[in-house]
């Protein structure tokens, strides 16, 4: 199989079977500093250039070495898979992992024909799960059953893998070689005066206002949830996200399922909210022909849904959870209709799934001073307030103006 061109947007997929260690140092480096600097690859010209290049270098490196490139996605992921047993692994190791698996399932390199996929569809399970119950550890050991190892073992020798090691992993030095004994000890709780493990899960921030109020955010597992008062601005709050993931250089779907695709309203929305030069990332729906379904196929064309709102689909709230599970490196962003009582409709369990909550308030009939603020936000603080009107935060003004005053002391 020929190696495919490593572009910017493929990155992650494309590098999977690529052992980096291999590769010249100036090129490790240029690794290194991708992962780094790709959030500001659509904000700053100096990091695009600099990016464009070590594509560019990459590409041509590995067109001259093509046994770099494993013939086998899936065997390739396999086989990283019983690399980790009897290994100590972190959060973010495992996280990472599932991260090149579900994008090369997106760009179609391991597909539901491959002979193996329920091998992979079984251990990317059993991961995520491992992942999601880690939430007092950072680290655990893996360990594969017997009878699984082998069947495996026998996937990986009927497919030799010539000399490439799969998934790369961030890890921070201090950590590579730390005792078993000591890991079985002080895996629920650890010393206040112990050195604290270096995070290195990539993170993000859109921008402007939007940005203030979200904070740094994780792809892996993003959801947000909107709710609030009738004529609100829900909806436009949803155009403003759309048009800030965009300007970072992400694809956006939007379901306008509350709204047809012949309303007026649709093309007023674009025209106020959405800046020309972010359009061509940004598509909408009126319809979900196939349910669940019709949801699950966009995941692989866009890094983020917008559903407006979630009781018009029809599905159970039940699936929100199994959308962000099952699709781990896809931001959703949901709007739920209230009752009279001011709950959500089909039950407040997305509430607890999602990384954030929105609130949107309506303050009067003018909307100029209707707000949106974060009551839950797993990434920054709550309690911001943004008018949606004005795109600003309430208060930053007032709050500057008090930190340029002399401070008074009492004596």
């Amino acid at each position: 199989m020929k190696q495919q061109r490593i572009s910017f947007d493929n990155y992650n997929g494309a590098m999977v079977p690529v052992n980096i260690e291999t590769l010249p140092e100036i090129l490790q480096k240029g690794h290194r500093f991708f992962l780094e600097a790709k959030s500001f690859y659509h904000q700053e010209p100096e990091i695009k250039e600099t990016i464009d290049i070590y594509l560019e270098q990459l590409n041509e490196f590995l067109s001259n070495h093509e046994k770099l490139i494993q013939n086998n996605h899936s065997v390739s992921f396999i086989k990283t898979f019983l690399d980790m047993h009897s290994t100590i692994k972190s959060k973010n190791e495992l996280k990472n992992f599932i991260y090149a698996l579900q994008k090369a399932v997106s760009n179609k390199e391991i597909t539901k024909n491959d002979p193996y996929a329920q091998h992979i569809n079984q251990l990317q399970h059993k991961l995520i799960k491992q992942h999601n119950e880690m939430i007092l550890r950072e680290q655990v050991k893996i360990i594969i059953n017997r009878k699984w190892r082998s069947e495996l073992r026998n996937i990986v020798n009927r497919n030799p893998t010539e000399g490439l090691s799969g998934i790369e992993y961030m890890v921070s030095k201090e950590n590579k070689n730390i005792p078993i004994t000591d890991i079985k000890r002080n895996t629920l709780f650890t010393s206040f005066d112990q050195q604290p493990i270096i995070s290195t899960t990539p993170t993000f921030r859109l921008p402007g206002a939007i940005g203030e109020l979200l904070g740094d955010l994780e792809k892996f597992e993003l959801a947000i949830t909107i709710e609030g008062d009738q004529g609100g601005g829900k909806t436009r709050f949803t155009y403003q996200l759309a048009d800030a993931f965009a300007e970072i250089g992400n694809k956006v779907a939007i379901f306008t399922l509350e709204i047809g695709g012949k309303s007026d309203l649709i093309t007023r929305m674009k025209n106020e909210y959405l800046s020309p030069k972010n359009r061509n990332r940004i598509s909408r729906a009126d319809q979900l022909p196939d349910g669940y379904n019709t949801i699950t196929s966009a995941v692989g064309t866009f890094d983020v849904i917008i559903i407006d709102s979630w009781n018009k689909t029809g599905l159970p709230s039940q699936d929100f959870d199994r959308l962000r599970k099952e699709h781990p490196d896809t931001i959703f962003i949901v709007i739920f209709q209230r009752t009279t009582q001011k709950t959500i409709r089909g039950g407040t369990a997305p509430l607890y799934d999602a990384g954030i909550n929105i609130e949107v308030i309506k303050v009067d009939d003018t909307f100029r001073n209707n707000y949106a603020v974060t009551t839950k936000n797993r990434y920054g603080i709550t309690g911001i307030k943004y008018n949606i009107s004005t795109k600003e935060i309430i208060g930053a003004e007032e709050t500057r103006e008090l930190e340029e005053q002399p401070q008074t002391a009492m004596v």
